[in-house]
């Protein structure tokens, strides 16, 4: 049978995505069979919702800048200077599609999810964090809102029992402090660094190109402490006419050809040769056009390609560079022209587009797809493992977070039991949904 006729004419190969129910009203997909000896699952990119951290944290002279993050009438309100991030009913509907999993907010239950799945680490993205790239304004106080993150988002992934490990931010827009910011995000034990797709104005307030030779000293931090980079789709949003929502999801998975090209014929690969870069959540399929069109244009256009690449443009893709995906079979039948190697699954837990409620239905495809066991194993893990240094459990020094900032979340005495998280799950939300109450104790 086409697999079309049994997904309802959907091209969609897992049938359980058809019909799916919103993110926040899934229930973890339980255990249906045996995975190949030796398989360990690692989700490349999974999120938590930011708590309201910054507030009892910012300088006393700028604590009415702080972004708030309040949970109020049912939907979580990120507002920056007093301006609402988005709408007041788009805050509630994202909280009945996916924000009020208890999950997302939560690390009990977060694990406790991750427990049914299957999936035994994560990497941990932030939630709202990418709508202030979006919203602009703060170009004075990111030094503030993005250390603070760091220092929070590092206290969450301590309560995991070393299972989930933190994404960070580092100073990108003032070079002369990007190293100590990576020292920092180092010894929080940050596990990459993101960049934003569009990083808007540096310290001078010129706009930042990612292929501009001015950038290099960050570059050379960024090589130095050995950590990976990593670019991740949410900044593109579109206009909010009619057909807004599937316009706005083709788009934001339509690739990193713009980053990745800046990276390429910027000469920033040769001249570093020591950097890894990971593009997170587009799939896998716009990476073999890419690859062909970049060796094409390279070729087509020799007296305008400057500066001149030591290799071709592709060969920069399996030397230095990764990509994500949750379900992605084009991209899976065309994986040996992306490279095996470069490829990482995740679950995108548990956003509406994410594999939450069929998890192990998308880890079988992968092994269906490339029936060669141990490379669906690398893609489904360990090639995760490698890149984001996480054959070691996640631990913090609390020590290097002063004491003011140490009123975060107590660690849990023990995981939440599952009932205990399916029944939050069915409640779709609690009057404390963050925790905030235990993080200012």
């Amino acid at each position: 049978m086409d697999s079309a006729d049994s997904t309802g004419g959907f091209v969609l190969e897992i049938p359980e995505m058809v019909g799916i129910p919103l993110a926040a009203k899934r229930t973890a997909q339980a255990k249906q069979n045996e995975w190949p000896a030796g398989t360990y699952i690692v989700s490349a990119d999974s999120h938590m919702i930011e708590r309201d951290c910054w507030v009892d944290r910012f300088p006393a002279s700028l604590k009415k800048r702080a972004p708030r993050v309040e949970f109020s009438d049912g939907a979580y309100r990120f507002s920056i200077g007093g301006a609402p991030m988005i709408p007041e009913e788009f805050a509630k509907g994202l909280c009945e599609a996916m924000e009020c999993n208890p999950g997302l907010s939560q690390v009990p239950a977060h694990v406790a999810d991750m427990d049914i799945e299957g999936v035994e680490k994560a990497l941990i993205f932030p939630q709202r964090l990418f709508g202030l790239y979006i919203m602009g304004g703060q170009e004075d106080i990111r030094e503030e809102i993005f250390t603070i993150y760091n220092d929070d988002i590092a206290l969450r992934c301590a309560e995991s029992n070393g299972r989930l490990y933190p994404v960070m931010m580092p100073n990108f827009w003032d070079v002369t402090k990007t190293m100590a910011s990576l020292d920092r995000i180092k010894a929080l034990g940050g596990r990459a660094v993101m960049l934003p797709n569009k990083p808007a104005k540096n310290e001078d307030g010129k706009v930042v190109h990612y292929n501009d030779p001015a950038l290099d000293p960050m570059w050379q931090a960024i090589e130095e402490s050995g950590l990976p980079i990593v670019f991740h789709i949410g900044e593109a949003i579109v206009q909010a006419m009619h057909g807004a929502a599937g316009t706005g999801l083709i788009t934001q998975m339509q690739g990193f050809r713009h980053q990745w090209g800046m990276m390429v014929f910027g000469g920033v690969f040769d001249r570093f040769p020591g950097l890894k870069v990971v593009f997170v959540e587009a799939g896998l399929a716009w990476i073999a056009s890419m690859l062909h069109d970049a060796d094409m244009g390279y070729n087509s256009f020799p007296n305008a390609m400057i500066p001149k690449l030591a290799h071709p443009p592709s060969w920069y893709w399996r030397k230095h560079c990764y990509a994500t995906f949750m379900t992605d079979p084009s991209g899976l039948q065309l994986i040996d022209r992306i490279g095996r190697e470069t490829a990482m699954w995740s679950s995108d837990y548990p956003h509406q587009e994410s594999t939450f409620g069929y998890t192990r239905s998308s880890i079988q495809a992968v092994f269906d797809s490339v029936k060669d066991v141990e490379a669906a194993q690398r893609i489904l893990g360990k090639t995760a493992l490698d890149v984001f240094d996480m054959h070691r459990p996640y631990e913090l020094d609390r020590t290097l977070i002063d004491g003011k900032r140490l009123k975060a979340r107590r660690k849990p005495k023990a995981k939440a039991s599952e009932s205990a998280v399916a029944a939050a799950t069915a409640a779709g939300s609690t009057s404390d949904p963050f925790g905030v109450a235990a993080a200012r104790r």
